[in-house]
């Protein structure tokens, strides 16, 4: 009964998919279709692709390879997004002091823990899942045992991932532990670990082209790697009783062998940081120093940014995407830039400058870091807002906060692409200009975002930047503009390149403009307006 009563509790806080608040008079239909209007969306984007690769397969009979695909897909996802929501849901929650503080097992707290994470994977494997199954079916007709057996995969493929991305989740938090920094070292392993899997994952493009011709020796792959894969082929073309009873065995054995070893260093490790906090709390207090507010109040940002893996991360990939294939230009050269042109189908015309050009303009657009800054304030926004200082100031301080963020590796990456190109002093100039307006405009319409749609009482870093309408309004608007300007420079071909730029730099002016001054005219009274 006490676990009941605890799932309940924890799964009635922000569970859903598309998580975002709306206003007291907000009429109850409107937040039902708003979320089953982007559920839809999203799976017919991923329909398509499935249909794709199941027609091409069809026509050998191999439609099961196309399931095979996505059920590899979302375990893949399901083990990255777990690394480093493990944090947020396992070890930082708000609400930690006070189940242990219950008369529950810790086994009891740990597997709610688990589960939480574990619904929240279901929820986003679905969006894969569901197109695939139906083009599947589609094809194919599929007896009855198909959908009972699917139905049950579904239920077991999260869970293996699930535990193996918890256990990196509590060594990357047991390692950080060991240093004064926790926090930073614990987003550097994050981070490492995750652009790992990004830098092995880049072929995947070059892997698709030969689907059609290699498709079996893709599948025997998939199979002999993850066996769930393989055992559910088996299945759904033949049924068998033993071979079911070992699918769900290699998937539930390992959860609960998890949850029993756990729970003693699960706890040891929350107890651990708890004590280490508080220890460097009392510290901090006592060399307290003095500077002028916007020099504390960006402190204090960089700290907050700094303090969450979770928002690092999900924030700051696109400085990492900008590094890694300046990198890979400096060093490949020509070939890069023919051969990724050639995997669009596109000719090798569009000089590499070009390419770099929007390469920096795409990396930086994707940055979101203001869309979730004032919901991070949480119940500490009522301490911010008694300070005798003006809320522009508040706002200027947030803005230079992603200035300190992203404007040095954008340089580096600037000035390795110029001496390794040896391009002229105005295309630099150009390159700096397109660097500080994108880094100001996504940080004004991340603040404008986020004052629309606050999310204050969040129980973890996790809901507020990964499932806040404002991060999700804010980069739709970041990428409806990128694409809003490739369409623009693609029109106007014929036009000379560096003109266009100019036109592009201005036009990115006025709009960042028009924005900061609606900002600072209407976000005070906004800001003012909040509270928890």
């Amino acid at each position: 009964m006490k676990i009941l009563l605890l799932l309940k509790a924890i799964l009635s806080e922000n569970m859903s998919l598309f998580n975002y608040q709306t206003k007291r008079n907000s009429k109850k239909i409107t937040k039902i279709i708003v979320p089953i209007m982007l559920f839809i969306i999203v799976c017919f984007s991923v329909g398509m692709y499935a249909n794709e690769i199941g027609k091409l397969l069809s026509k050998a009979h191999l439609t099961y390879i196309m399931l095979n695909m996505f059920i590899a897909l979302v375990t893949v996802l399901a083990f990255i997004e777990g690394i480093y929501k493990s944090q947020g849901i396992l070890f930082e929650c708000k609400d930690n002091d006070l189940l242990l503080s219950l008369p529950i097992k810790r086994s009891t707290i740990l597997f709610s823990r688990i589960f939480k994470l574990l619904v929240f994977e279901y929820l986003y494997n679905f969006l894969f899942l569901l197109p695939a199954f139906i083009v599947y079916i589609y094809y194919e007709h599929p007896s009855i045992s198909f959908y009972l057996i699917s139905i049950v995969m579904i239920i077991l493929i999260p869970i293996i991932p699930t535990v193996v991305s918890c256990f990196f989740g509590y060594l990357i938090k047991l390692l950080s532990n060991k240093f004064k920094k926790e926090k930073i070292i614990q987003t550097i392993l994050t981070t490492i670990i995750l652009v790992g899997i990004f830098i092995l994952s880049m072929n995947a493009q070059e892997y698709m082209k030969k689907l059609a011709s290699e498709a079996k020796n893709i599948n025997d792959l998939l199979t002999k790697i993850y066996y769930p894969i393989g055992a559910y082929s088996n299945l759904i073309s033949k049924f068998d009783i033993l071979l079911f009873v070992k699918l769900l065995l290699i998937n539930i054995i390992p959860l609960i062998l998890f949850i029993l070893i756990g729970q003693k260093y699960y706890f040891k490790i929350i107890l651990s940081s708890k004590s280490k906090s508080i220890r460097m709390s009392r510290k901090a207090n006592a060399n307290i120093k003095k500077n002028k507010p916007i020099i504390s109040l960006t402190k204090k940002e960089l700290k907050r940014y700094f303090s969450s893996p979770v928002y690092v991360f999900n924030t700051a990939f696109g400085l990492v995407i900008l590094f890694i294939f300046t990198l890979i230009l400096c060093f490949r050269g020509k070939a890069t830039l023919v051969s990724l042109l050639q995997g669009y189908g596109l000719t090798n015309s569009i000089s590499i400058e070009t390419i770099f050009y929007g390469l920096v303009f795409f990396s930086l657009i994707l940055i979101s870091i203001t869309s979730s800054s004032i919901s991070l304030e949480g119940k500490t926004i009522n301490i911010t807002k008694s300070l005798p200082i003006d809320y522009k100031l508040i706002f200027k301080s947030k803005i230079l906060n992603c200035f300190v963020i992203e404007l040095p590796l954008t340089i580096v990456s600037i000035l390795l692409f110029t001496i390794r190109f040896k391009v002229s002093i105005i295309y630099i100039l150009e390159l700096i200009i397109l660097a500080v307006v994108t880094i100001l405009l996504n940080a004004v319409i991340g603040l404008i975002t986020n004052l629309k749609y606050p999310k204050l009482n969040a129980q973890n870093d996790t809901e507020v930047v990964k499932q806040s309408m404002s991060s999700l309004v804010s980069v739709f608007i970041s990428i409806g503009i990128f694409f809003l300007s490739i369409l623009g420079i693609w029109y106007f071909n014929n036009i000379d390149i560096s003109i266009i730029i100019m036109i592009h730099l201005g036009i990115l002016v006025l709009i960042t403009f028009i924005l900061y001054t609606i900002l600072m005219k209407y976000g005070p009274k906004e800001y003012q307006k909040l509270n928890v």
